[in-house]
């Protein structure tokens, strides 16, 4: 077994690197409860429509290719209702094991798959794993992350959407004011441009060393302003990932700060 390395971190799955392609356990129809990873991935990285009419059984492995990254969908049941069997999650590691030879991948990282709500062991899932890549032709990399189950906590929603028309810089002064950035602060045009001269404290944005999928924070007059880091330069585009963890980071200081509005 010395061509497969299996490395268990505290990671966040959508933190593994770059160079990492991400995998995760699904159920045919691609339906998934609200606020479960499976959940998360579809919110993330979409496409959803394209997986279903793919009509991928039990026992095999979807597959989409986001920004140069594959995102592996092991279907390792036929419902929600289910619960997944060592057999199938075997035969979908099979499955992705035979993609990731044809496309010369090395390195993908995945949380305990079926570990939860399926009841499967972990050491049994994880001697699976193992056996199923130790034949590879090339040493692999499996990246065992941890992940955030926000199902409770979306069950009973404490944020309310209202969408207004009107200029963002003449919200309420209670309320906070959120935007986009790109993490050299370049802030050279449109929203980030007007920012910029409104509120100014670049430098100190710098300071901050804040890069993708955080958030730098001004105070200015009893107020905060939110600089969402989106992506590391302006010509880049940003994405829904970068994105969902801005705001992740955005919340924990709201929550820390007792800000309410914004």
């Amino acid at each position: 077994m010395a061509n497969v390395k299996i490395v268990e971190s505290k990671l966040d799955i959508f933190h593994a690197p770059q160079t990492h392609s991400l995998a995760h356990a699904v159920e045919s129809s691609f339906t998934a409860e609200r606020g479960t990873l499976a959940w998360q991935f579809a919110l993330i990285y979409g496409d959803v429509d394209e997986l279903r009419q793919r009509r991928v059984s039990r026992g095999n492995c979807a597959v989409l290719e986001h920004n140069a990254r594959f995102i592996y969908y092991l279907v390792t049941k036929s419902s929600l209702y289910e619960a997944s069997t060592y057999d199938d999650v075997q035969a979908a590691l099979i499955c992705m094991r035979e993609h990731m030879r044809n496309h010369e991948i090395t390195k993908v990282a995945m949380p305990r798959i079926c570990c939860g709500n399926d009841g499967l062991e972990w050491k049994q899932v994880k001697r699976l794993v193992q056996q199923t890549f130790s034949q590879s032709e090339y040493p692999i990399e499996i990246l065992i992350c941890e992940h955030e189950d926000m199902s409770k906590e979306l069950a009973a929603p404490k944020c309310q959407i209202t969408e207004a028309r009107g200029n963002l810089f003449s919200a309420p002064e209670n309320y906070a004011l959120v935007h986009s950035v790109s993490a050299d602060f370049a802030m050279c045009a449109g929203i980030n441009l007007q920012f910029r001269c409104k509120f100014g404290q670049v430098d100190e944005l710098k300071r901050q060393h804040k890069h993708t999928a955080n958030v730098a924070v001004l105070e200015q007059d009893g107020r905060y302003i939110y600089n969402l880091v989106t992506k590391e330069r302006s010509h880049e585009k940003c994405t829904y990932t970068a994105l969902y963890y801005a705001l992740l980071a955005m919340r924990e200081h709201m929550v820390r700060n007792c800000t309410f509005k914004g």
